[in-house]
């Protein structure tokens, strides 16, 4: 008869994991079998007990989640940049065989080179596990037209974009879960200019509230990981459409994340995340051929690259990931690629020139 009553109290739980509500009823059916009384009333302490959510966690209700863009006139000043040379390839100083000496352009060409495997969280549905996402459309990355291609970065305004998510607490009033601030990473120019490539760094981050369920005991940390989409859609020169096109995807993944305040490493964990690259790059906004008006005479050129950006969160309380093939060019094993690539290249030059 007890079991049968524990049972019912197990079935009537709202939200809770299959796996863990049939793995508490065989062990609670073994020891009502083995009439183990006191082991029964410590299962069952212990089962309440973790059922009971924490102060920091399930903070969902009217959940809001926004997100503002970032513009700025002329957020790099290109005028500002040392002038860059073009040799031919003759000038570079082919000499003995037609071996050209590859020390020079070797670091540019490996530094994209990198580990593209990363532990992500598994998608599973549970209480442990959430996603959400943010998005904002009809965005023009440029502040002017222009007469020159579709790459032009005269009038750059895009400086970046702000995530806020809040809920409604127990006291009835809007609270903040977390906010993140993404800002253009301009410490490369050259790579922007050069290659129509840009990145991103993490320029404030705040983890207050998560949105899944947390033990009542144990540490209070979360994994979380934000993944980051830049789209467009544009017509060429040519007149072929465009639509939907990926230009490139950036990561923030991390882990362990505490979310106790009196957490002695709180503080300091986001403040080391202050100023950090995040993984992965994406193209230049490219301006949609069209026509605008000059000298009363419509003349062709280039828009101002409309496009879209697209933020996935998922949030895990437990340590549940799997490795994933996420994206091209990242950050983390850029030396060694580098070191390794060198030794093969020196053992295909001879030894003088």
């Amino acid at each position: 008869m007890l079991l049968v009553n524990l049972f019912l109290f197990l079935l009537k739980r709202e939200k809770q994991n299959r796996n863990e509500f049939f793995f508490t009823f065989l062990i609670l059916k073994f020891f009502c079998m083995t009439k183990n009384l006191v082991a029964i009333f410590l299962l069952v302490i212990a089962f309440l007990d973790s059922c009971i959510p924490s102060k920091v966690g399930s903070a969902s209700k009217d959940e809001k989640l926004a997100m503002n863009i970032s513009e700025k006139t002329d957020v790099v000043d290109f005028s500002k940049l040392k002038v860059q040379t073009v040799p031919s390839l003759a000038s570079r100083g082919g000499k003995s065989r037609g071996i050209i000496p590859l020390a020079p352009i070797t670091g540019g060409v490996l530094s994209l080179a990198t580990d593209a495997i990363k532990k992500m969280i598994a998608k599973e549905k549970s209480k442990f596990n959430a996603e959400y996402q943010f998005g904002l459309t009809d965005l023009y990355f440029y502040d002017q037209l222009s007469n020159e291609s579709a790459f032009d970065p005269a009038g750059l305004q895009f400086r970046g974009f702000k995530l806020v998510r809040t809920f409604t607490n127990k006291e009835g009033a809007t609270d903040t879960a977390f906010t993140a601030s993404f800002v253009l990473d301009t410490t490369n120019v050259y790579d922007i200019l050069n290659n129509s490539i840009f990145r991103l760094r993490l320029e404030d981050f705040q983890l207050n509230y998560a949105r899944v369920k947390l033990p009542s005991t144990g540490n209070k940390k979360l994994n979380m990981d934000i993944e980051i989409s830049f789209t467009t859609a544009y017509v060429n020169p040519d007149g072929v459409l465009f639509d939907n096109v990926n230009l490139g995807k950036f990561y923030l993944l991390l882990r362990d994340a505490p979310l106790d305040k009196s957490d002695a490493s709180y503080q300091s964990y986001y403040n080391s995340l202050r100023g950090k690259l995040l993984t992965g790059k994406s193209f230049m906004v490219p301006r949609s051929f069209g026509y605008h008006v000059e000298e009363d005479v419509p003349k062709a050129g280039y828009s101002q690259g409309a496009y879209s950006i697209c933020v996935k969160v998922k949030e895990s309380s437990k340590n549940a990931f799997v490795s994933t093939l996420i994206i091209d060019n990242s950050t983390p094993l850029i030396e060694g690629a580098h070191k390794n690539a060198e030794k093969e290249l020196n053992k295909m030059l001879p030894e003088k020139l």
